[in-house]
């Protein structure tokens, strides 16, 4: 009997949380995946979901060269659809999004404008009734005492948008200001501080509720909460939890506003304590904690697909909570990281962290906790990822300032995929 071919698809990027979780979730459903990576060396390639690799000149560098190799891409292997995983890889196809004879997963173009930039969001989310934090744009008029009174310490400056498409190779960082010495030194030395926004920081803790939307309806929905973060925001470890209602209401508005049709990560902040949240941005995207959905039968990739392509929808899938996950290499970054800022008095509790660190194989063999990278039916993207820092740590042990630089600048990108 003759096999029928399997749909093909193509995902762009290569990071080890999005990147990966996505190729899994469409080879384990049969899918003929395909890549297109930035980095050609990426751990995750080693996974045997990714049937084809193919390396396309980056955009930055050669727009038309990555217009013309990916139109080719697309005419020989006729692709079902084209998931990017990065904004890196949004961008580009947003601005030629009428260019490709391919459905592509991103969002309409009122939910591009409105969800993208930070500052339109929060307007946005403002005008809706959804609670947010004051800010403002940054000038280099604004002084650090003014924006110190205004605002308090500490503060956040973020940028509008994570990348742009003039600068497509540098992820805007977010910074935590504690004090006034720290926002004097970046309002007089950032060289791209119009670009940001100012914003009060909120006290409590990191919660997302994922959604798939059809046409402004919510079709499926996840909540997490953060139980490790970065000071500049890198989620690394994290539970499942029950959809809150107030969060939701708040994630249908907006979806209904913009009318959106894909994935979508709502970032909230709320007070464990006065039972008070903000909403802080959105991910329009592929999100970086989406290994822990996945692992619970919450299947976005999939469900988008079969929606794009196929025009099919799924019912909501119960799932459990109180179920962790975590990024290991990033998550042990966030400790170490963690130690430098922790005093005498939270010694104690970095301490009961590590413990809690070390109890991972326990959890797995349990059930209570699930790995981004290492899972039973995939494990060489998680083993090449220890191997290339186990070299790294290698080449560059007698270079301590070297290593140091390294190691901040692999939490960096790691942490760039990490929402």
């Amino acid at each position: 009997m003759r096999q029928e071919p399997r749909q093909r698809v193509l995902v762009i990027g290569d990071d080890m949380r999005i990147f990966l979780a996505v190729v899994r979730s469409l080879g384990r459903a049969g899918k003929e995946v395909h890549a297109a990576p930035f980095n050609w060396h990426a751990p995750a390639l080693k996974s045997r979901y990714v049937d084809k690799v193919h390396y396309l000149p980056r955009y930055s560098e050669n727009p038309s060269g990555w217009r013309t190799a990916l139109a080719k891409a697309i005419s020989a292997y006729q692709f079902e659809v084209i998931i990017p995983c990065c904004d890196r890889a949004i961008l580009p196809l947003h601005e030629h999004r009428d260019d490709f004879a391919c459905r592509i997963a991103i969002p309409n173009p009122t939910a591009m404008t409105l969800m993208f930039d930070k500052d339109a969001t929060r307007k946005m989310a403002a005008q809706l009734g959804v609670p947010v934090v004051s800010a403002t744009n940054v000038s280099r008029a604004g002084t650090a005492d003014d924006l110190a009174q205004r605002f308090g310490l500490p503060l956040v400056l973020k940028p509008r948008s994570s990348y742009t498409m003039d600068r497509l190779e540098t992820w805007g960082k977010v910074w935590i200001v504690e004090t006034k010495q720290q926002l004097d030194e970046l309002l007089r030395t950032m060289a791209d501080i119009d670009r940001y926004i100012v914003e009060t920081y909120f006290v409590g803790s990191g919660v997302g509720v994922s959604v798939l939307a059809h046409a402004g309806q919510i079709q499926h929905a996840f909540q997490h909460r953060r139980l490790r973060e970065g000071w500049g925001g890198s989620s690394s470890y994290r539970i499942s939890e029950a959809v809150d209602a107030e969060l939701y209401a708040a994630c249908n508005k907006i979806c209904r506003h913009t009318g959106l049709t894909g994935v979508c990560m709502f970032e909230f902040r709320y007070n464990l304590d006065t039972r008070k949240w903000v909403l802080l941005e959105t991910n329009a995207r592929f999100w970086g904690s989406m290994p822990l959905p996945l692992s619970l039968g919450v299947d976005f990739p999939v469900y988008l697909f079969d929606l794009l392509v196929e025009g099919e929808t799924h019912p909501p899938v119960p799932y459990p909570v109180g179920i962790r996950a975590r990024n290991l290499l990033l998550d042990g970054m966030n400790l170490i990281a963690d130690l430098r800022r922790t005093g005498p008095k939270g010694l104690g509790r970095w301490l009961a962290d590590v413990l809690d660190f070390l109890m991972q194989p326990i959890r797995w063999i349990t059930g209570r906790e699930r790995s981004d990278s290492f899972v039973i039916d995939d494990i060489r993207p998680g083993l090449w990822e220890c191997a290339m820092l186990l070299r790294d740590l290698y080449e560059k042990r007698s270079r301590p300032s070297a290593l140091g630089t390294s190691r901040e600048r692999r939490r960096q990108k790691l942490a760039a995929s990490s929402n």
